[in-house]
């Protein structure tokens, strides 16, 4: 990538807990911040929950994150919520507003859309530096996130990045930028925020440190 240097980390999420895919008649339901129904395309209380927890994730008050491959992002980024789906703002917004960036502003972009705009949403975010957080829909985001951005900057362990994203909540996939601005390597940490994230972390290929690096083939 020629010119300014990317972001130095890039970490990427899926937005928080969702509907049963097909719905059923039994629940869990999703709902708006207010309370009311969120039409199918909302996050549910569990949801509601890990987005709050967030903050501490991210950005605890005075402190930096307890995990040393998390950062405080610089600028966040989530799907456009007028279309397919909600659920990525609303998993960001509180730690948005816990960080004072108001949505539609260059702190917190929610420009772009689900399945189409990817391509769109990575060059803006190599537009930038420091650190970005993204937050979007999981089939989306590997290939068509990783894949833009392997593009434009490589990502030396490209290889071993899992195709899809993981069918969970608690991942944050970490790029890092290597000291000469050249090139990305990818990290996958555990959130372990939520009841079941650390036993399901365990039980389907994480690690009890709580993360994994991937290794060019």
């Amino acid at each position: 990538m020629a010119g300014s240097t990317p972001p130095t980390k890039i970490m990427i999420i899926r937005h928080a807990e969702k509907p049963p895919n097909p719905p059923n008649k039994t629940g869990p339901w999703d709902v708006l911040a207010n309370g009311q129904s969120g039409g199918g395309k909302s996050l549910i209380v569990p949801g509601w929950q890990r987005a709050g927890a967030l903050n501490a994730f991210f950005a605890p008050y005075e402190s930096k994150p307890a995990n040393q491959e998390i950062a405080t992002p610089d600028y966040i980024y989530a799907a456009d919520p007028t279309g397919e789906t909600q659920r990525p703002c609303e998993t960001v917004t509180p730690l948005a507003a816990w960080l004072n960036y108001s949505q539609g502003s260059p702190q917190f972009n929610v420009s772009f859309s689900v399945g189409g705009g990817e391509q769109a949403l990575v060059k803006s975010v190599l537009a930038l530096s420091g650190v970005v957080l993204i937050c979007w829909e999981h089939d989306n985001i590997m290939p068509n996130i990783m894949q833009a951005i392997d593009s434009a900057v490589p990502i030396t362990n490209y290889a071993s990045i899992s195709n899809p994203f993981p069918n969970v909540f608690y991942l944050v996939w970490v790029l890092d930028l290597d000291s000469k601005g050249k090139s990305y390597t990818w990290t996958s940490v555990d959130q372990n925020l939520m009841a079941g994230d650390v036993s399901s972390a365990t039980n389907n290929g994480g690690t009890k440190q709580h993360k994994h690096k991937g290794h060019s083939s």
